[in-house]
């Protein structure tokens, strides 16, 4: 059974094949990953694979990345969603969520991610969720702080795209 998500000007679903175009031209625009560039998309065969592990992460945890549309609109202007991951041997949700630059400073990305929020808080009874964010990217943390997220100076990491500010929600519960 799919989950779908509807919120005042959004509908998320589980992508489906059809979206995987649409993947590779958001997560291909340099806009999109500038302050994650390793997610960055350089051939269409990358986003079969990025799809392929979407759809495991349904499949395994019955949570994942939703494709993230406009009512009446076929191709989705974003994705929206968590993965189970490990964080120094704890289990969290990682959050994520890119959209199209077209549709930036409309409120999509923060009404999609509340949805996946309250979502989660349903679902999964709000475990801890991790949102690791550049700490130039100031669009990024007004969307996380806004929904209760508090930076947690003990997780920050320097990964492949350098430094990244933790923020976390419910970091006090454990799955």
């Amino acid at each position: 059974m799919e989950t779908m998500l509807e919120t005042a000007r959004l509908l998320l679903n589980q992508p489906a094949p059809g979206d995987i175009d649409t993947m590779f031209r958001i997560l291909s625009d340099r806009r999109t990953t500038r302050f994650n560039p390793s997610d960055a998309l350089q051939w269409n065969e990358e986003a079969d694979g990025l799809f392929q592990r979407w759809e495991a992460q349904w499949e395994t945890h019955g949570v994942g990345y939703f494709a993230v549309r406009l009512p009446g609109r076929e191709e989705p202007i974003g994705f929206a969603g968590v993965k189970h991951v490990s964080l120094s041997g704890r289990p969290v949700l990682n959050l994520y969520f890119r959209f199209d630059p077209a549709v930036w400073h409309r409120g999509y990305g923060r009404e999609a991610v509340a949805a996946v929020v309250v979502h989660i808080n349903e679902f999964l009874e709000l475990p801890p969720v991790l949102a690791l964010v550049h700490p130039d990217n100031t669009a990024s943390i007004r969307i996380v702080t806004s929904l209760g997220f508090k930076r947690n100076a003990a997780s920050t990491i320097s990964g492949p795209d350098g430094y990244q500010d933790a923020y976390v929600l419910n970091w006090d519960r454990q799955l």
